[in-house]
């Protein structure tokens, strides 16, 4: 793994910005790897939802250099026998805790090593049972953006100790495909889990027809302006996924639509 020359720490965290807890957070960063460059990947994940952050995550970390360290604090599960853990791919280092977050990157990625973090001593003293990402998780991450080697933050373990998040699967017959909105982003659009290949494969060149909730779309537009405002329409997004939108308004919100509802595409014959 190449590091960057200057080390580099992601955040993402349900903590909103209205309470003081991301600024400790990265003060708790500088403390102890000076220099540190810090990005926000969000904080306004909703709260205790993990779920939203493995997306979130997902769709992030391949964009960062090697050598990054990402500290993902959703943490429903603080105070109790959740675990903590440190994991590293062949390029990047991971840090957060085991509920689920990390189940999409152990499916695409080569885990490397993965360890639960146990080492008190490099925890914050007297560690509370509310706020362990405070006193746990940013001086861990902290160390291992400094250099620490990841072996020294506790024993390791497999992906098969970790716990594991459903992923939305693909329903496929010959006449239709039947997938999931994942994410409502704050445009109000719908994220799915149905890529470009999986329709091309599925249509056959032929055109297609979506259907969610009320609305029903019968081809997959180029941008947003390809239909008049205020007009829903299907498109790809910026990972080559589908995507449902109304120009210059808010699908979600006009039709009532939640994640984890089922969308169909279907061959227009």
């Amino acid at each position: 793994m190449v590091s960057p020359p200057f080390p580099i720490v992601t955040l993402l965290t349900d903590f909103g910005l209205s309470d003081e807890y991301v600024g400790v957070i990265k003060g708790l960063l500088h403390k102890f790897c000076p220099g540190v460059q810090i990005i926000d990947i969000s904080h306004t994940v909703d709260p205790q939802n993990s779920r939203k952050a493995a997306h979130l995550l997902t769709r992030a970390y391949p964009y960062f250099p090697p050598g990054t360290v990402h500290l993902i604090i959703v943490d429903p599960g603080v105070g109790s026998t959740r675990k903590i853990i440190a994991f590293k791919t062949s390029e990047q280092i991971f840090v957060g805790p085991d509920n689920g977050l990390f189940s999409m990157i152990f499916k695409k990625e080569e885990i490397l090593a993965i360890h639960q973090v146990t080492a008190r001593h490099l925890f914050l003293p007297a560690p509370s049972n509310t706020f362990h990402g405070r006193d746990i998780m940013a001086p861990i991450a902290a160390r291992l953006a400094g250099g620490l080697p990841i072996e020294q933050v506790g024993p390791s373990i497999s992906v098969g100790d970790c716990i594991e998040l459903p992923t939305p699967q693909i329903l496929r017959d010959p006449q239709q495909l039947t997938g999931e909105v994942t994410h409502i982003d704050r445009f109000g659009n719908l994220c799915t889990n149905i890529s470009s290949e999986e329709i091309d494969v599925f249509s056959e060149g032929c055109g297609v027809e979506i259907n969610i909730g009320p609305v029903s779309i019968s081809s997959i537009s180029r941008s947003y302006s390809s239909c008049n405002v205020g007009q829903p329409l299907a498109l790809y997004d910026s990972q080559g996924l589908l995507e449902i939108a109304i120009n210059c308004g808010r699908f979600a919100a006009t039709h009532g639509i939640k994640e984890g509802e089922k969308i169909t595409v279907k061959k227009n014959l």
